[in-house]
């Protein structure tokens, strides 16, 4: 009986202690970081703008005379050449009329000959008093209205040659075509239907874009050297770039955006940028040096500032705002910040607030590919 006793005893003492509340957990003294040093380095000074491509050449190709359309020698969407034609309007009519205005001009210039001769035949005659002189002024008045019909038979016979040229239109330059408006068998030429396609140039292309007019000193300064190189950017796909050079100039800054419009040039043999694409601008300006250099990975956010966790000497830390001036690669190069031989937090820094203590860890050992050996 008393062994049964002292056997419930134990057990109650030992259910006592297990539902006994558990030890409150011991908080670290440190948090486990690792860090980098700043480094400064002598780096391009190059800035990027927001831009859009430009065609150097666009027209629009009209019908300059009324008629049907007799065939479209080019498919739309098709690369040109320069004087290749394009559209080809009925030109019978057309014919007609030019071989009207020759048959005009041939009469006109057979009444001017004969009043010449009439006249030239009876110049003589007049100081002997044969003929008077009002009838003599009547000859010279005839050769002289004949003569002005000669020259109106002449402007009405090139007017109907240009309207017949008008009927063939060509590409006036290398260039991509666009959508036609009308086809062939439509009437054209009227008000309402005289644009019928377009024609834009592709290779070389322009990309025009505004820097700040405080931006102008340094671009100045660098085209007092020579021509300013830069490189375009396709939107949205930064594998895709071309060599530019700033071709011009605005000769004044937009009041209302403080800005100045600038244009560059660039090769587009494969066509790939097109007009009103946009893109981005990078223009070198010269070099930065002793900048301080950051890994992106050290940046974190408050707000709308940037900021490091810079270690101290007894190991804690403290927020310092940064300005970022550019990014290169997976490093960010800095306008203000830490200074050159700073130790930062690059990894841990969620966990961190102002005077917090850190230790620092080793980074971890990539994985080997190597494969294990057989025991």
């Amino acid at each position: 009986m008393t062994e049964r006793f002292l056997g419930m005893t134990m057990a109650l003492c030992m259910m006592a202690s297990c539902g006994g509340p558990p030890p409150t957990p011991v908080r670290p003294t440190t948090v486990p970081v690792r860090t980098a040093t700043v480094t400064t380095q002598t780096v391009p000074l190059t800035v990027s703008y927001p831009a859009f491509t430009v065609s150097p050449r666009s027209v629009e190709i009209e019908a300059r005379v009324e008629g049907f359309l007799l065939r479209q020698e080019v498919a739309d969407g098709s690369v040109t050449s320069a004087d290749q034609v394009i559209y080809r309007i009925d030109a019978r009519p057309f014919e007609a009329q030019v071989a009207a205005s020759q048959g005009q001009l041939a009469t006109a210039m057979a009444q001017r000959d004969y009043a010449k001769k009439e006249m030239e035949r009876n110049a003589p005659l007049v100081q002997p008093s044969a003929i008077s002189q009002q009838a003599f002024d009547q000859l010279v008045a005839n050769f002289q209205e004949a003569e002005g019909r000669v020259l109106t038979a002449q402007a009405n016979l090139t007017t109907a040659q240009l309207n017949l040229s008008w009927c063939t239109m060509a590409a006036p330059f290398p260039g991509l075509l666009g959508a036609s408006k009308y086809f062939e068998g439509g009437l054209v030429g009227t008000p309402s239907t005289m644009n019928l396609n377009s024609i834009v140039q592709l290779d070389p292309m322009w990309a025009q874009f505004s820097p700040a007019v405080s931006d102008w000193p340094k671009f100045a300064a660098r085209m007092a050297d020579g021509p300013l190189t830069a490189t375009v950017t396709y939107g949205g796909a930064p594998q895709l770039t071309a060599p530019a050079t700033i071709i011009f100039t605005d000769n004044a800054a937009s009041t209302s955006t403080a800005t100045l419009m600038m244009r560059v040039e660039f090769a587009n043999p494969t066509r790939l940028f097109r007009p009103g694409t946009y893109c981005d601008v990078e223009v070198a300006l010269g070099e930065i040096p002793n900048a301080i250099i950051i890994p992106q990975e050290a940046l974190f956010a408050r707000e709308s500032d940037l900021f490091v966790w810079r270690v101290k000497a007894d190991d804690t830390v403290e927020a310092v705002r940064v300005e970022v001036l550019r990014k290169i690669g997976a490093s960010i190069v800095l306008a203000s910040g830490p200074a050159s031989g700073d130790t930062i937090v690059v990894e841990g820094l969620q966990r961190l607030k102002a005077g917090a203590k850190v230790t620092v860890v080793p980074p971890v050992a990539a994985p080997t590919s190597e494969a294990p050996k057989a025991p």
